[in-house]
């Protein structure tokens, strides 16, 4: 199956107002994943099924590229993406796609950059990926052992002219 994890977009700082779950993205987080979503919809990948933690960040980042792509069915908050939780948990919701299907995940960092890690079976490739506000990999990998996955792509949208 194909992966596609996208970290959110530049967020506000938190604030004794705002707590970090409800930071929302900045103009230029904004910017940067309208920037992805037409990166990834110009792609070969046919989104299936967007996951998102409930951050507000993360949530409106999935709207975002989900506006893009021209997704039509229903995003899906998961707690697997909570920032702090890692996201391997998500991988049982996963193995209900097949090999041919391809799935978005938005959360956050270092989560997102050790899941990718674990998807490409080498742990220490953590250290190489770098996962700025925005950025985007997309995974090849068999969805009977998610690992030993291939990079199809891996992009941030300073990258972007678009």
């Amino acid at each position: 199956m194909k992966i596609i994890l996208v970290r959110h977009g530049e967020a506000e700082n938190a604030t004794p107002a705002i707590s970090d779950s409800q930071r929302d993205l900045t103009d230029k987080g904004v910017s940067d994943i309208h920037k992805i979503g037409r990166f990834i919809k110009n792609s070969s990948l046919a989104v299936k099924q967007v996951y998102y933690s409930p951050y507000t960040r993360t949530k409106h980042t999935a709207e975002i590229l989900s506006e893009e792509l021209k997704y039509g069915c229903e995003m899906v908050a998961s707690d697997d993406l909570l920032a702090g939780k890692g996201c391997s948990d998500i991988i049982s919701c996963l193995v209900n796609f097949t090999n041919s299907d391809t799935v978005l995940l938005v959360g956050h960092n270092p989560d997102i950059t050790y899941f990718a890690a674990k998807l490409l079976g080498n742990s220490s490739a953590a250290e190489n990926l770098i996962f700025q506000p925005g950025s985007t990999i997309a995974i090849n990998v068999a969805r009977e052992r998610f690992a030993h996955g291939q990079i199809i792509w891996a992009i941030s949208p300073d990258n972007l002219g678009l």
